[in-house]
């Protein structure tokens, strides 16, 4: 590696001695390249007017003096304003030719002299624009020899640059190396012990007396098994969720309607009538004709102690249930502050009941007809500001009069009981209140309460 590193360093040494660059080689590069293209343009405009004036010279020399075009690719007013003079002279010497039927005419003889003259002029400055061309050309030429020549050492100061880049990787491997190499040099001097052995140990008893390895096993899987059991019982301990139906009626003493299981289906739907989740609303449905005979119960409503424990998914599937065993039934939404129903209906938002009892609408504009026959939904409507104020509104008694005499059944989705006081508004309207426990969900103390 110290070998490579020399050699680095000698090639650039060598390269700074043969180049005589002044200056950033990539500057003279690029200046250098933009005066080469400028020297290539401008040997190509002279050439194109060197081929220019030869070909008018033949022309001229083999009597074809019929048509000149143009010059192109080069400016030369002297040159176009003579081209242009005898066409224009020749068009108009043809013209009186062709009038006056000879060439007796003293006007076509002047005209010709005249063009003869021009033509004359013509030949002479397109051998002067020869002349200055071929000089030119020699000149441009020399110029860009000494481009190529230039451009030629860039290059070869460029290449100096991959020596500098091998130096400075040798330079820095070189310099990695000789690190590690102290290092190790440390390591192996800080491994050399110092110290011998003067007398070797002696084993007395019956050896080992520590760690016992079958007391530390007993003890850490009594440990394992004694944690869980200790956070299980804290767990259960602590919590006051109602966990089975047992637990709920040893809790409370009022009824229990029916069980429902656990669904991802939010409603019981018109082409599903036998599904598990239509079948054990069907139980509810029945006992509720067997519930107190002599009560009225045509007006249902559902309430919770809190949100989220599914009283708008048992009024919505209850209101369903009897609307298919051939009922009229009215499903309304009287949750003002967290309105589900017509979400959980796929009905759109329009008016609804607080629009109706702040006397904007009437009855019948906020009626929604359902996909199932025989159920119809008002939906609550905008949310009020004041929605215990509304439920003890007189148009409130309005409604349920009124209805009652259109259907057979009302359900009421009503708010939680145990969070606002609107519920305990509508019991004068209602016959019968369920009470709606989630397992798991709902807390003992609620339900004691009620």
């Amino acid at each position: 590696m110290a070998g490579t590193l020399k050699e680095a360093e000698n090639e650039i040494a060598q390269q700074r001695l043969t180049s005589g660059m002044p200056g950033s080689v990539g500057n003279v590069s690029d200046a250098l390249f933009q005066e080469r293209s400028r020297l290539e343009d401008q040997i190509s405009i002279v050439r194109r007017k060197r081929s220019y004036c030869s070909g008018v010279v033949d022309k001229l020399r083999s009597s074809d003096d019929s048509n000149f075009p143009p010059p192109s690719g080069f400016e030369d007013p002297v040159l176009n304003n003579l081209i242009l003079d005898i066409t224009r002279l020749s068009a108009d010497l043809s013209a009186l030719r062709l009038q006056s039927g000879g060439k007796s005419n003293p006007t076509a003889v002047a005209m010709e002299r005249r063009r003869r003259n021009l033509l004359s002029t013509l030949e002479q400055t397109a051998q002067n624009i020869l002349t200055e061309a071929d000089i030119t050309l020699t000149d441009l030429s020399g110029r860009l020899g000494r481009i190529n020549y230039s451009l030629g050492r860039c290059r070869r100061t460029a290449s100096s640059w991959g020596s500098r880049r091998k130096f400075k990787l040798s330079e820095t491997l070189y310099n990695y190396l000789m690190e590690k190499r102290a290092e190790a040099g440390i390591a192996i001097a800080s491994d050399e012990v110092d110290k011998v052995i003067i007398d070797e140990a002696n084993v007395v008893g019956g050896g080992m007396v520590g760690p016992q390895k079958k007391l530390v096993l007993g003890g850490a899987l009594f440990i394992g098994l004694l944690v869980p059991v200790l956070i299980i019982l804290v767990r259960d301990f602590f919590n006051d969720s109602i966990a089975d139906l047992d637990e709920l009626k040893r809790v409370s003493s009022l009824p229990v309607l029916g069980l429902i299981p656990s669904s991802k289906r939010k409603r019981v739907l018109p082409d599903e009538p036998k599904s598990m989740l239509a079948e054990a609303f069907r139980t509810v449905r029945i006992n509720l004709q067997y519930l107190n005979a002599n009560v009225p119960r045509q007006v249902l409503g559902f309430t919770s102690s809190s949100s989220g424990e599914g009283k708008t998914f048992c009024a919505v599937n209850l209101a369903g249930v009897m609307a298919l065993s051939g009922k009229r039934v009215l499903l309304i939404d009287a949750d003002m502050r967290r309105p589900n129903v017509l979400k959980t209906m796929d009905l759109s938002d329009g008016p609804g009941l607080s629009t109706f009892l702040i006397g904007e609408t009437d009855l019948g504009s906020i009626i929604q007809k359902s996909d199932i026959v025989g159920l119809d939904v008002i939906g609550a409507g905008p949310i009020p500001p004041n929605p215990s104020e509304l439920a003890e509104d007189p148009r409130m008694a309005e409604l349920f009069t009124t209805m009652r005499q259109r259907y057979d059944h009302i359900i009421v989705d009503a708010s939680p009981i145990g969070l606002v006081s609107e519920f305990v508004v509508l019991l004068g309207y209602l016959d019968l209140s369920l009470y709606v426990v989630r397992e798991r969900h709902t807390t003992q103390g609620p339900a004691v309460d009620q």
